[in-house]
């Protein structure tokens, strides 16, 4: 009497089903929902191909809407957290700060990825450079978010700006890691990598720019220009 193999698909419960594979999850595959939020949060985190296919076929203004509600309430959201270690008007200056300087890093960075690209050979179209990065970007808010509850604990347990800003600082770097992944597989070029640097340091820059993110100002802006490197190096100084 044969027995009845356990294993079959027929017999795989949820749990048992077995973790998506690296090559699985940027496989170019159409979307099989609508490009609501919810749905476009899903396809980042689990199968982020099929946000760049999407980007390349007819529904790509649909998809960029979908990341922009993704993206906008993530890091307004983070920058709540960041102002609440000192609280006041930080709360609505810090993500005001975070979003302006999110939006024109990308802004400024477009055109030299899009000439990188190019140069690298691949064959792309500057509107789906521009929704990938967008896709990048959408993805870098979703990981800040995941670590908020983290960062907002730290707010409310020290008033170090020093000790924040860095902590702060780790949790971008870990973030923008994982964004920029997708950035790879627009056209998979090594000078796609050279592009990456430009916009850390463009990142970095901006944050200076913006200062203070974390902790408090008499003005908007700062009145001084600094380099990022100088900046850093004066604040560790001071502490």
């Amino acid at each position: 009497m044969n027995t009845p193999n356990m294993n079959t698909p027929e017999n795989t419960t949820p749990s048992q089903r077995p973790p998506i594979h690296p090559d699985e999850r940027f496989l170019l595959r159409t979307m099989e929902s609508a490009p609501h939020p919810l749905a476009i949060v899903e396809a980042l985190l689990k199968y982020p191909g099929r946000i760049l296919h999407e980007l390349r076929a007819n529904r790509a203004t649909a998809v960029c809407v979908g990341l922009l509600l993704v993206a906008a309430p993530c890091f307004a959201l983070y920058g709540v957290v960041v102002g609440s270690l000192s609280g006041g008007e930080q709360l609505w200056l810090a993500p005001a700060k975070i979003l302006i300087g999110s939006a024109l890093c990308a802004l400024i960075c477009l055109p030299s990825l899009f000439i990188f690209l190019c140069l690298g050979g691949a064959d792309v179209k500057l509107r789906c450079v521009a929704g990938e990065l967008l896709a990048s970007v959408a993805l870098t808010s979703l990981l800040l978010i995941g670590f908020a509850p983290v960062a907002w604990v730290f707010s409310q347990s020290t008033n170090s700006i020093a000790l924040m800003a860095t902590l702060h600082l780790i949790f971008w770097a870990i973030a923008i890691g994982f964004g920029l992944r997708l950035i790879g597989r627009t056209g998979g070029s090594r000078t796609s990598r050279v592009w990456i640097g430009i916009y850390v340091v463009v990142c970095l820059q901006m944050m200076t720019a913006l200062r203070p993110i974390v902790g408090r100002s008499d003005t908007f802006l700062p009145a001084e220009k600094k380099f990022f490197l100088a900046h850093a190096i004066e604040t560790v100084a001071e502490k």
